[in-house]
């Protein structure tokens, strides 16, 4: 049986008594689960009170961290306390004891400053429906970006980050997003950019233009090929898996999908392989020899470990392993994704996180340790 142990954040190498019933699951499918330590929220920048999403990957030999909506606890440069994006990295790789030692994307004042760029044409756009008093209606209309997966490219000195294209107005949950792409970034003190890719589209930095494939929920590179998943839907979010050469990322015609028995350039063609999250990770684990995708389900505090031997499938079902730690509210938490560039043991440590709220406009990166092993 596996076992399981919560380590509050500031005490290092302090083990409480195990609590089983947290560990839902003895074994997943192709795999087993031997033990999950709960090591705390990762550090966070004391200017930042919250903020969500936390995917990761390696880049410019540190671990990066991207994030969505941030919430500051002062003003940055722009005489906001909210960002749509923040990024923070770290070389301190030895997970085992949490991680510390963060850098923080920073403005000209050393606050936190959103570090995806909007082009001109969506900052002005924003500027002019900015307020109650705007200069074009609707008031409080916006554009926004989100970041998704990150992959190195080391062979073009540059890192990939996926995001997505996000329009809002005013109301709650008054959001959606129309389309995806790639930002390239070249190096620890440069801003990402969003290369044009389709100069005759009004989104003309976007390779997605279909809200319903979300390309960057998660990714990974195999060789000279970078693989994306997009999972979307009602409730059930079921993945698509596209592939280009790395090199020829950038081409919104070196993509091709999954249709069930090959790949197409038909986006129209593709086939869910899984049903997931639209933030999950996917990554080869060497302990068990198989793809590891990690995820929660929608509305659904417990995280989820499914394999398979090649990305295309078959996948196995789902298994509960982990049961979150709720928010202050009851709100269920989310965002479980694997951080492959931190495991150890070739892959028998296993290291993921999630997103839960403390209290009000607070958030945290709780950081989790799962030893797995082959069946």
């Amino acid at each position: 049986p596996g076992s399981h142990s919560r380590r509050p954040a500031g005490i290092r190498g302090m083990m409480l008594p195990l609590l089983p019933l947290a560990l839902l699951a003895c074994s997943a499918p192709e795999l087993q689960v031997l033990s999950v330590t709960e090591l705390g929220p990762i550090e966070q920048n004391s200017m930042i009170r919250g903020r969500d999403g936390g995917y990761s990957g390696m880049a410019f030999d540190h671990s990066v961290w991207l994030y969505g909506d941030s919430v500051l606890s002062v003003e940055n440069e722009d005489g906001s306390a909210w960002c749509n994006n923040t990024a923070s990295w770290t070389q301190d790789l030895d997970a085992s004891d949490n991680l510390e030692d963060f850098t923080d994307w920073v403005g000209s004042r050393w606050v936190p400053v959103e570090f995806l760029p909007r082009t001109e044409a969506e900052a002005a756009f924003n500027t002019a429906h900015e307020g109650d008093d705007c200069l074009e209606e609707p008031c409080g209309a916006r554009w926004a970006l989100w970041p998704g997966a990150i992959v190195e490219d080391p062979d073009r000195d540059r890192a990939l980050i996926f995001y997505h294209l996000i329009y809002g107005e005013n109301g709650e949950w008054n959001f959606e997003s129309v389309g995806s792409g790639i930002a390239t970034w070249s190096g620890l003190d440069q801003q990402p950019e969003r290369p044009v890719v389709d100069a005759d589209h009004a989104q003309p930095t976007l390779l997605w233009h279909d809200p319903t494939a979300a390309f960057g929920a998660a990714a990974l590179v195999e060789g000279d090929s970078l693989y994306a998943f997009a999972c979307e839907g009602d409730w059930a979010k079921r993945c698509l898996l596209g592939r280009a050469a790395l090199a020829d990322a950038l081409e919104p015609t070196a993509w091709t999908y999954w249709d069930g028995a090959g790949w197409t350039q038909e986006l129209d063609q593709a086939v869910g392989i899984f049903d997931a999250h639209t933030m999950l990770s996917v990554h080869y684990d060497d302990a068990i020899g198989r793809y590891l995708a990690l995820y929660n389900r929608p509305l659904d505090d417990r995280v989820y470990l499914r394999t398979a031997e090649h990305l295309e499938g078959p996948w196995s079902r789902d298994e509960a392993v982990f049961a979150t730690e709720p928010s202050h509210d009851g709100a269920v938490a989310y965002g479980a994704m694997a951080h492959p560039e931190l495991d150890r043991g070739d892959g028998a440590f296993v290291y993921f996180s999630y997103f839960r709220s403390p209290a009000d406009w607070e958030g945290e990166i709780q950081l989790v340790e799962i030893e797995i092993a082959a069946p």
